[in-house]
């Protein structure tokens, strides 16, 4: 399994300055923001534990094995469809997922 947190500082590393994710030491005021903002009652163990600093991007893991990047909406009222999420299958689509938004933003 890939430790998707040390991959981030990586990356983090790699890019240097400008690059625009993250890890989270407490990820607790999301955390609250998401149950806030979506039902996720079905999980039971829900950790953020990266950001973006350039959007509202937010990474989840659920239940240890399902990774999301929400984006937060920070409103108190709840719409169908939002927040919007990207889900993956595992950790490495989420890395490889963030290190093309990357470059696709900062390149163009």
């Amino acid at each position: 399994m890939i430790d998707i947190l040390n991959e981030i500082k990586r990356l983090s590393e790699q890019y240097g300055e400008g690059f625009n994710w993250n890890t989270l030491s407490d990820g607790i005021t999301y955390v609250n923001e998401l149950q806030k903002e979506t039902d996720i009652s079905e999980y039971t163990d829900i950790q953020a534990v990266a950001r973006s600093y350039s959007n509202d991007d937010v990474l989840f893991i659920l239940d240890n094995n399902t990774y999301r990047i929400y984006h937060l909406t920070y409103s108190s009222i709840r719409q169908n469809g939002y927040p919007k999420f990207v889900e993956f299958s595992d950790g490495m689509d989420v890395v490889s997922y963030i290190e093309r938004q990357y470059i696709e933003e900062c390149c163009q």
